[in-house]
Formats: C-alpha cells, sequence, structure tokens
C-alpha cells in the first residue's frame, strides 16, 4: 500500500530571479534564502524549484528550526502540522522573474 503524503502549506513567497545562461541551461537564484539551481529546460528549471524549497523545509524541520526560521520570514502555516510529522511535502509559493538584458525583470504569475 503507497504511503500517504501530507501537503504542508506555507502562507508565504519568494521571489527568484531567472535567466537563460549562455549555456543553454536555466538558472533561477533565490537571493532572501541563498539558493541557485540550474536545470537544463525552463519546466525542470520550475520543479527543481519546487523541490528545492521542499527539501529545504524539510531540513530546517528535521533540525527543529523551522518554526524559528518560519517567524524569521514573516511565514505562517496554513493550518496544523501534520502529526506524526512525517511523509510530508512543503508547499511554498515562488515567483519566478525573468532577468532580461540589462539586468530588466519581468515577473511571470503561476
Amino acid at each position: 500500500m503507497p504511503m500517504l503524503i501530507q501537503t504542508v502549506r506555507i502562507d508565504g513567497k519568494v521571489n527568484w530571479r531567472c535567466f537563460r545562461a549562455k549555456s543553454g541551461s536555466w538558472i533561477g537564484i533565490c537571493d532572501p534564502l541563498r539558493l541557485t539551481i540550474e536545470a537544463d529546460s525552463w519546466f525542470d528549471l520550475m520543479e527543481d524549484i519546487g523541490q528545492g524549497l521542499d527539501a529545504l523545509m524539510r531540513e530546517l524541520l528535521a533540525t527543529n528550526e523551522l518554526d524559528r526560521f518560519l517567524r524569521e520570514q514573516g511565514w505562517n502555516l496554513i493550518g496544523p502540522m501534520p502529526a506524526p510529522a512525517e511523509n510530508l511535502r512543503f508547499d511554498l509559493p515562488f515567483i519566478p522573474s525573468m532577468m532580461g538584458a540589462h539586468g530588466s525583470q519581468t515577473n511571470l504569475h503561476q
């Protein structure tokens, strides 16, 4: 029987600066969280950002730093933390901003 994955929703959002590198790969940079992700395609970048944010939240939960981190960011959980805190997936909205020529940004809405 497959294990039920529980989604933990976070009331917050984080901005990512995204651009295509000279190599053709896609780069996403999140300055507030000091994260950088590289992927082969735009689709992969969006997926990898979501997975990266999920991994960060899980690591913070495992080290008992999640509550403090959320407070520092001004974010809250939407609803209670599932008990037991196993098989979780964190859902944190993010806003990709496409970086164009001369550092200009275009916000992309999801």
